[in-house]
């Protein structure tokens, strides 16, 4: 099949080209299509809008010209209604969307809507939308790309610092932040952007470093017995975010707050560490930190869960099972 890959940018490795790659891998032609810029154009205030009014006339002069039998839309918020139902009356495309955050929070109804098919990780959104009347939704939770996820072998000198650290990688806002403070008596470390400007020196005490990518990344999940995965409180209702799937894939320890879906995708206590509260999160921690050989094994079945059952090769699979449910086979 002919796919054009509607992206955030082109040169976004994760939630991006990686999947570009892995339908490329499957026999599939494929052309991504960056829907934002990182350019003077598209940052001014003043020329935005005509900006992005251009870059979506391109993407449908490119459907039009190519006439892909699929146009997969990853996130994609500035992708209008009207641009949808015009290549969809030009050409037989089916719109899909692979949405990786709550759409109840992130995306107006009206631009839901004209997907043919509309795929959540987040089925309480799922429900409400499907209760004012969206018919086009389907759960599918995120996954971990194994080419770019998995353990590392640290030097002696790289595995130093992380010895017996709680390792958190993630962007800060001020939910977390809290949550960081709550924890201040454990031998917890934080990497990821804005936490230079925190205040607070109970918290700043624990910044380890900047974002992290990439090789870095996988060093602080190789390296740390333990990997906090504290889900955001509003873009993660019942769902599970990209980052459990990318500790496990990586053969992460992950403490994790229980969500209603992890239960099917990890077991807890065997595949993923759960807490529903501070309390049995301190006590899991307590545990966990002094039995290192426990929580090794419990990475270790995370990943192989990880490889059989959550991949992106399993998700696109999926996606390509349901449109062919619903619509038949394409070409």
């Amino acid at each position: 099949m002919r796919w054009v890959l509607v992206v955030g940018f082109e040169h976004a490795a994760d939630f991006g080209l990686d999947v570009r790659d892995e339908l490329a891998a499957m026999g599939h032609e494929v052309r991504a299509f960056a829907y934002r810029r990182d350019n003077v154009l598209y940052k001014n205030r003043s020329t935005k809008a005509a900006y992005q009014l251009w870059i979506l006339k391109a993407l449908e002069r490119l459907c039009v010209a190519w006439r892909p039998h699929v146009v997969l839309v990853l996130k994609g918020g500035p992708i209008t209604p009207g641009l949808i139902r015009r290549v969809k009356a030009r050409t037989d495309a089916l719109f899909l969307n692979l949405f990786p955050d709550n759409p109840l929070w992130m995306i107006p109804f009206e631009h839901i809507e004209p997907y043919d098919v509309f795929f959540t990780k987040e089925r309480y959104a799922m429900r409400q939308l499907q209760l004012v009347g969206l018919r086009n939704l389907y759960y599918l939770p995120l996954y971990c790309v194994p080419a770019f996820q998995h353990p590392v072998t640290l030097s002696a000198e790289e595995a130093a610092p992380l010895a017996g650290v709680v390792a958190l990688v993630g962007r800060h806002y001020l939910y977390r932040e809290r949550f960081v403070r709550e924890l201040a008596d454990y031998p917890l470390r934080v990497w990821g952007p804005g936490w230079e400007r925190v205040i607070d020196p109970l918290v700043r005490a624990r910044v380890a470093g900047p974002g992290v990518w990439g090789a870095a990344k996988l060093s602080v999940y190789s390296g740390a017995p333990l990997s906090l995965n504290l889900h955001h409180p509003m873009n993660d209702v019942v769902g599970v975010n990209i980052r459990a799937f990318e500790l496990a894939a990586a053969g992460a320890c992950q403490v994790v707050d229980l969500k209603d879906d992890l239960g099917a995708l990890f077991k807890p206590g065997e595949e993923v560490v759960a807490f529903r509260d501070l309390g049995e999160l301190r006590r899991q921690l307590d545990y966990h930190l002094a039995h290192p050989d426990e929580t090794r094994a419990i990475g270790a079945n995370a990943r192989r869960r990880a490889l059989a059952e959550h991949t992106l090769r399993h998700r696109l699979e999926e996606i390509m099972f349901a449109v062919e449910q619903r619509f038949g086979r394409r070409a």
